[in-house]
């Protein structure tokens, strides 16, 4: 919003809208000048709408007072939209906010939410912007938290828009557990919004996540390649998982090398025969994905799946496994998906504390301490 240097015909033009029972469009016209070149080329476009099709008194105080505010007629703002008006108290509010007049804001506020009027997305978005440009996060926060609230218990379903705001004022004040949950809702409203998934992946190292929060760094990275710091999360999950061969290939060098490694062993050959879908779960053994490559004839492979589950060094398995299977689409995943993993030929997991429900497949365990494989 522009400053209170304005010109005094555009202050008389506002005076005599604020006085007019029907709008003169040239005044009209005038203010939507004004806002064009100011750079605000939203409330222009509405405001010369209006010159051509004059607006309903119900539409044009709340938008005068707003603009009467902003040159510091605060107390003519207020006048327009009169507390027996319910229908402009939020109107009222942004007028407050606009003059920095915050405890009257924030008193006004407690008011208006023990009964709150009706309030469009748009216009609650605005009144937090207003909020956390003044830095007043609690009041933000206890502004949406109600919202929201009785959005849920009438039925209303929630944008990604509003889901993120909330989570944003709970990290603010460091409830970061709290905000996960609307984290995870608005990730699930809108998949692609990058945003929450960086933010769940920050969460997971906290909570000591680290394979998880890898996942939501590269997932991030599927979508947004160029992403600022999606990469240093996936860095420092993989320090975090002690990942020296995949860091090794983060940064384009050869992966130390291995030392005399040992298939589990004795492993069930017979056991991959006419396997199309496999899952390694907590295992790094790339000879246990070798003899499975040495089942598979050359059309079989083209027919083949791979997940790779909960991995530690996941790049360099992930380079294993593409290897030894050019033609098997492989997915890396973070824990056991019963809707994505359940439909698989056989699971082999060095996990023993791994639930693995909801699937028809095989399932092998193996035991470090015996060095043996058992069917479950």
């Amino acid at each position: 919003m522009s400053s209170s240097r304005i010109s005094e015909e555009l202050r008389q033009a506002l005076a005599r809208l604020a006085e007019e029972t029907t709008p003169d469009p040239v005044l009209l016209e005038r203010v939507a000048r004004w806002r064009r070149a100011c750079g605000d080329a939203e409330t222009a476009a509405q405001w010369q709408t209006w010159s051509l099709l004059p607006p309903s008194s119900e539409e044009l105080r709340p938008a005068l007072a707003r603009l009467l505010g902003a040159i510091g007629e605060n107390h003519q703002a207020v006048q327009l939209l009169s507390d027996s008006d319910q229908r402009h108290s939020w109107e009222r509010l942004a007028v407050l906010l606009e003059r920095k007049k915050f405890k009257q804001a924030a008193s006004l506020q407690k008011k208006l939410l023990s009964d709150p009027p009706e309030l469009a997305e748009n216009d609650l978005v605005k009144l937090l912007n207003q909020w956390l440009e003044a830095e007043h996060f609690t009041e933000a926060l206890n502004l949406l938290h109600p919202l929201l609230i009785a959005m849920q218990k009438r039925g209303d379903t929630l944008s990604s828009r509003l889901c993120c705001s909330m989570a944003d004022l709970l990290e603010k004040q460091d409830r970061f557990n709290e905000a996960q949950s609307w984290w995870t809702q608005a990730h699930t409203l809108q998949p692609q919004q990058v945003w929450p998934l960086m933010r769940l992946g920050y969460q997971a190292l906290r909570q000591q996540q680290p394979t998880l929060a890898f996942h939501y760094a590269r997932q991030t990275l599927k979508r947004d390649p160029q992403h600022a710091f999606a990469p240093e999360l996936q860095r420092k999950a993989l320090q975090a998982m002690r990942a020296e061969r995949s860091l090794a290939l983060l940064d384009g060098q050869e992966p130390p090398a291995l030392p005399s490694f040992q298939a589990c062993s004795p492993f069930p050959d017979e056991c991959v025969l006419n396997c199309r879908t496999l899952v390694l779960v907590s295992l790094e053994d790339p000879n246990v994905l070798k003899v499975w490559a040495d089942q598979l004839d050359s059309t079989a492979a083209s027919q083949t799946r791979l997940y790779l589950i909960n991995s530690h060094d996941p790049l360099w398995l992930e380079q294993q496994a593409q290897r030894l299977l050019p033609n098997t689409r492989i997915d890396l995943w973070p824990s056991w998906d019963p809707e994505r993993h359940g439909d698989v030929d056989l699971v082999l997991t060095a996990d023993p504390g791994e639930r693995i429900p909801n699937t028809n497949a095989q399932i092998w365990r193996y035991d470090p301490q015996t060095e043996n494989w058992n069917a479950q």
